[in-house]
């Protein structure tokens, strides 16, 4: 019962934010300032209400003044709300090009200034890679999930390529980031909420510029091991 009564309250919440937040640009004339809302007032409430504890280490690694695309593993619906509070710089995420028309959602992505990704065939996903490469340079950090959907067992799976080859073309830093505890609160595999601890760990900056679009794969399976180490500290 209490599990259930968590999460209405989380999706309120969540709602609530995407709803309020987008207004706030029209009193700031800033496309930012929801993107704050999300990593102080939203992200705090998001785990107050899922009775999670948020334990952060090494936000020393985060550059304070350049851009970076943070990779993470992702095994729950918390590790969105997670990563934002966890990280001290407002951060992007980048969706499919449909989600842009999905009321509520896909609303409050565009106006915040998030990333969407043409996937309709090759070309157009190749020049979408290009446009967010160019708006990475121009200063939005942006958020990955290079598994490419929620690990059904809290393991690290399989990488894919998509993220390295835009951090190459971008030429930005990687910061590795491991989350644990999220698949035990909220897994992937059912609704039911229990509240626990959840550790966050950021790793140095990799250095993308070591690499070009023939050695990705390389980039790709240091980034993997970045990340599967920081979940055995």
């Amino acid at each position: 019962m209490l599990s259930t009564v968590r999460l209405i309250f989380l999706f309120v919440w969540t709602l609530s934010l995407m709803l309020l937040a987008p207004l706030m640009i029209l009193f700031t004339f800033n496309r930012q300032a929801p993107l704050y809302v999300a990593r102080t007032l939203f992200s705090k409430g998001l785990l107050w209400i899922a009775g999670a504890k948020l334990s952060v280490a090494g936000t020393e690694n985060v550059p304070k003044d350049i851009p970076a695309i943070y990779v993470a593993n992702h095994c729950s619906h918390l590790d969105i709300g997670v990563l934002c509070r966890a990280a001290p710089v407002n951060l992007h995420f980048i969706g499919k090009k449909e989600l842009a028309w999905v009321p509520i959602v896909g609303w409050y992505m565009f106006l915040t200034g998030h990333l969407f990704i043409d996937r309709s065939n090759r070309r157009k996903a190749i020049m979408s890679l290009k446009e967010a490469a160019l708006k990475i340079k121009s200063g939005k950090n942006v958020i990955m999930f290079p598994e490419g959907t929620r690990s059904k067992d809290g393991k690290l799976g399989a990488f894919k390529t998509g993220a390295f080859h835009l951090a190459i073309d971008a030429g930005v830093n990687i910061i590795p980031i491991h989350i644990k505890g999220t698949h035990e609160i909220w897994p992937a595999t059912n609704f039911k909420i229990t509240p626990g601890k959840i550790d966050v760990c950021i790793g140095k900056p990799i250095d993308t510029k070591k690499y070009n679009k023939k050695t990705v794969k390389e980039l790709m399976v240091d980034t993997q091991n970045a990340v599967g180490a920081l979940g055995k500290l």
